[in-house]
């Protein structure tokens, strides 16, 4: 993934849990997001990016580096 589109999902994180930082081994529950809010998230990036996660992916993600790793592999 290039470095623009990493920075643009950052940006997306950060605003929607209004933060200023992200630590990737953070558990998504920690930083507010149940899993409709992570669901939702994915959607959005499914139609922004043209990809598309299976059911099973969105259930697996539990911090944010697992969400960002996934997405890497999709966008590469």
């Amino acid at each position: 993934m290039d470095n623009a589109k990493f920075d643009e999902i950052k940006l997306t994180f950060l605003q929607r849990l209004n933060v200023e930082e992200l630590e990737e081994t953070k558990p998504l529950k920690e930083l507010g997001l149940d899993s409709l809010d992570v669901v939702e998230m994915c959607l959005d990036f499914e139609d922004k990016y043209g990809i598309q996660f299976e059911t099973e992916e969105l259930s697996s993600f539990k911090t944010v580096g697992d969400l960002f790793k996934a997405l890497q592999e999709k966008l590469s």
